[in-house]
């Protein structure tokens, strides 16, 4: 065992700098936490003490057993690239894997470097000053960034990457597309849906469809629950969602400054609110108030035609996927979990309406038995050719020895829920973009206060024709 130094400050540094003595076992092998990088309040005495004590430290786990170095992030990869070489001037001879972890913004950057003390070269910080308020310019310039560390970093002889991703993959994607590693068309989803880096929700794999462009806001109402659904709702749904708070309605600077420049224009009548849905399906917009993703799902690029359509004629739509039939599991716009299965859809699109347009299309479905609806307004008047416990699995795939999933349900109780939400985001999520006064966020608000949100399900997957209910309007 490596003995404690003598001196007070030697103490203190090899307290914080000594390697991360925890041994991580993966099956039949071990892993090593390292840090290559010192504190910047070191001088050069204290840091070269501290070095020679970390690296005598880290030979001695490595001869207890380890098998893998995997280093804290860094953004000087020549600082990387010389723990490497003192690493094999000291005979240890195990695979070292850099830590890499993307810029995704300005704060979240300076906050992590600080507390891991990271030295940030002065280059990089001269970088992101002038663009340290530009999220998506902050964005930008940290995957290029991590792409030429990484390429720096590979033609040095090492052939393995370890990316940090904190639940943003986006970056980490980016980056390994932009070096050749992966194909944007290979990056496949274990789900419908991502699952989030939460340990207590590992077994979930079932959804409302209603929350699909809002996933934050749904696992922060669910938060709470004792357990999630694991293989069908009904088998361990727990109703009781958490109150809508500020917290869904919260938005990155970013996305909130998109918002205004593309949804906060002035409205002269309805058919102006019209315009806003449609250039959103027609990808001429990026952000949506009822969406807290970038831009349209692949999906819904395959029917974004036919929501055009509707919209102009008064069907705002918010959420949709088309119908799918068998079509192999990785295929790259609607597969998900993994090569080797099958994956099928029923159509779906939810969507505001006046109560006008909802009687006329009720009585379109009479004579469309492959049709279910459920539709609502802000205070809760109520119509639906479904019973109140009735659940539609929509989503649902085939997989070699497995049981069927179904990942992606319709259920009226959960509609209730999210219609408060739905109708919320009229006025917290657009009308709030406008002054108060201000007559376009008059005319949000109005129509947000009267018109029925719908939940509109095409049962046949395989015959049915969900839009032409929409033709004579």
């Amino acid at each position: 065992m490596l003995s404690t130094p003598s001196s007070p400050m030697a103490s203190k540094m090899c307290l914080h700098f000594e390697v991360i003595h925890r041994m991580v076992r993966t099956n039949s092998s071990r892993s090593k936490a390292a840090l290559p990088v010192h504190a910047t309040w070191c001088n050069i005495s204290e840091l070269n003490m501290v070095t020679t004590l970390a690296l005598q430290s880290l030979v001695i786990q490595v001869d207890a057993g380890a098998d893998l170095i995997v280093t804290q992030l860094f953004y000087d990869t020549d600082i990387f690239l010389k723990f490497v070489n003192d690493c094999r001037q000291i005979g240890i001879t195990c695979p070292i894997v850099p830590g890499i972890m993307p810029i995704n913004n300005y704060k979240g950057f300076i906050r992590m470097t600080g507390f891991c003390k990271t030295k940030i070269p002065a280059d990089i910080m001269a970088a992101l000053e002038p663009i340290k308020d530009n999220e998506e310019a902050v964005k930008a310039y940290g995957i290029h960034l991590g792409t030429e560390m990484c390429k720096k970093i590979l033609a040095h002889g090492i052939n393995t990457l370890h990316l940090y991703t904190l639940n943003m993959e986006k970056s980490a994607l980016a980056i390994l597309m932009n070096l050749g590693l992966i194909e944007e068309t290979k990056v496949s989803r274990s789900l419908p849906w991502r699952r989030p880096a939460n340990v207590f929700r590992v077994k979930e794999d079932v959804r409302p469809i209603f929350w699909a462009n809002r996933p934050k806001s749904y696992i922060s109402r669910t938060i709470g629950w004792d357990q999630y659904p694991h293989g069908r709702w009904g088998d361990s749904c727990n109703p009781s969602y958490g109150a809508l708070s500020d917290y869904q309605f919260m938005r990155p600077r970013a996305r909130d400054k998109k918002l205004v420049e593309e949804w906060a224009v002035p409205l002269k009548s309805i058919e102006d609110i019209y315009e806003r849905f449609r250039l959103y399906c027609l990808g001429k917009l990026r952000s949506n108030p009822w969406s807290e993703l970038d831009g349209l799902q692949p999906e819904t690029k395959i029917i974004n035609e036919l929501l055009e359509k509707i919209n102009t004629k008064g069907f705002l739509t918010i959420n949709s996927q088309p119908a799918v039939n068998g079509e192999k599991s990785d295929s790259p716009t609607v597969g998900w979990g993994g090569p080797g299965g099958y994956v099928y859809q029923k159509a779906y699109v939810e969507f505001f309406c006046s109560k006008e347009k909802l009687d006329a299309l009720v009585d379109k479905c009479k004579d469309r038995t492959s049709l279910t609806y459920m539709a609502v307004n802000k205070d809760g008047s109520w119509k639906s050719n479904v019973g109140q416990t009735d659940v539609n699995a929509v989503t649902w795939g085939v997989f070699p020895a497995k049981e069927i999933i179904q990942p992606t349900i319709v259920d009226p109780v959960s509609f209730n829920v999210w219609k408060d939400e739905a109708f919320e985001i009229w006025s917290r999520g657009w009308a709030s973009l406008y002054p108060e006064g201000d007559a376009s966020r008059k005319l949000v608000e109005e129509v947000g206060g009267s018109y029925f949100l719908v939940s509109l399900v095409d049962n046949d997957y395989i015959n049915g024709d969900l839009f032409t209910v929409f033709a004579d309007f």
